[in-house]
C-alpha cells in the first residue's frame, strides 16, 4: 500500500531528488548539474522557506518512494489579463524501481485535491522535452500543452 503525506524535510527531498536531477544532468549536461547531496539539501531547505511551498512524499511500507513539490502562485489581474491562480509543480520524481506502482498517480492526485481544497482550478508544470518519459505520464493524466518556450544557444 502506498501512502501519501506531507512533509517539510529537506534531507528527505534531497535524498529522493537524485535520480531526477542525475537523469536531467545526462538530457542537459549543460544546464544541469550532477546530483550533490548537501548542495541539493540547501536547495530543498530554500525552497521550503516559501510559505507558498507544499511538498508531499509516497512510501510504501514506510520507504520513501517519491515526491512531488509545488507551489501556489497568483498572478493579479492587471491590463493584460485576469487574475491567474494556479498551482505550480515544479518537482515530481518517482524512485527507480517504484515506476509504474501508482506512486506518481497518487502524488499527482494529492495535488489535485490540494487545488479543489483551495478553489483553484488550473495545475500548471512543465518538463523537458528530452524527458519522454515524463510528457507520457503528464498527457495520460490530462495536462495538454498550453505554451512553448523556445531557446537558441549562441
Amino acid at each position: 500500500m502506498i501512502s501519501i503525506v506531507e512533509t517539510k524535510n529537506p534531507k528527505l527531498l534531497a535524498s529522493l531528488a537524485e535520480d531526477v536531477q542525475n537523469l536531467h544532468a545526462r538530457l542537459y549536461p549543460e544546464t544541469f548539474k550532477p546530483f550533490e547531496l548537501n548542495a541539493m539539501e540547501e536547495a530543498m531547505e530554500n525552497l521550503l522557506q516559501d510559505p507558498t511551498c507544499r511538498s508531499y512524499v509516497a512510501k510504501k511500507d514506510e520507504v520513501a518512494i517519491g515526491y512531488v513539490l509545488c507551489f501556489i502562485r497568483e498572478i493579479k489581474e492587471n491590463a493584460f489579463h485576469f487574475n491567474i491562480k494556479s498551482i505550480y509543480i515544479d518537482q515530481i520524481c518517482v524512485l527507480k524501481g517504484y515506476e509504474k506502482t501508482g506512486a506518481g498517480t497518487l502524488l499527482m492526485n494529492q495535488i489535485e485535491s490540494l487545488a479543489k481544497e483551495l478553489n483553484i482550478q488550473k495545475i500548471e508544470l512543465d518538463h523537458w522535452s528530452a524527458n519522454t518519459v515524463a510528457a507520457s505520464f503528464f498527457r495520460r493524466r490530462g495536462y495538454g500543452l498550453n505554451k512553448e518556450r523556445l531557446f537558441k544557444f549562441l
